[in-house]
């Protein structure tokens, strides 16, 4: 299942469907939703042998996100919500201020402690950065919580939908990294997650600016 800014009915993905999907590797990666999918779509790639030296970073990056204990989980999405926490205690009557301490460890925990000089880690890295801030925003126009008016009365228009998204992007993809002051590596969150949401509301872009 690929991002859309409306729900959709998720197609089975055979074997046949998975080989053809690969014909446009790695753009298909990124574009399905289903961690299981995705692996799948990897497994295959590396059969194939395609783009091997970056799939090995991939799937470092898939095994940070996806943790094989337990049920499938999403550490970029728990990130998200922590750093919402985090921002929250911020402004807070009792806040003493924003701890980039706690900023930086979120953020390391999803592959930023190994981001240095080398460009290719860094843009596979913004890759999957992208891929969870389309995610989290098709995530948000599909939730009827979400996108329901005070009680429930009724549903928010697209225009007021998509500043209601563009507000939050601001808040944890900007605000974060701007008011705890890290380092300037951190900056690859906002920009990934800008971009994401620029792309799947271009005609909003700029509710999200650094």
């Amino acid at each position: 299942m690929e991002f859309t800014r409306k729900k959709q009915v998720i197609p089975e993905t055979n074997d046949e469907e998975l080989r053809r999907r690969l014909l446009n590797w790695p753009d298909c990666y990124y574009r399905e939703r289903d961690p299981k999918v995705r692996l799948r779509l990897l497994d295959e790639a590396d059969k194939e042998e395609l783009t091997p030296e970056e799939n090995v970073v991939r799937r470092e990056l898939y095994e940070i996100r996806y943790p094989k204990n337990g049920p499938v989980k999403d550490t970029y999405l728990r990130a998200w919500m922590n750093l919402r926490f985090i921002l929250t205690q911020k402004s807070s009557l009792f806040s003493r201020g924003m701890n980039p301490k706690q900023v930086m460890k979120e953020l390391d925990l999803i592959g930023f402690d190994r981001l240095g000089e080398d460009a290719s880690y860094r843009a596979l890295l913004y890759q999957e950065l992208y891929h969870l801030g389309m995610l989290y925003a098709s995530l948000c126009t599909e939730d009827k919580n979400y996108t329901s008016l005070i009680f429930g009365l009724g549903s928010l228009s697209e225009e007021k939908l998509a500043l209601k998204i563009g507000a939050e992007f601001q808040d944890i993809g900007v605000r974060v990294i701007e008011l705890s002051k890290v380092d300037e590596k951190y900056r690859l969150w906002t920009d990934a997650l800008t971009a994401a949401y620029c792309d799947l509301f271009p005609e909003y872009e700029n509710m999200v600016k650094s």
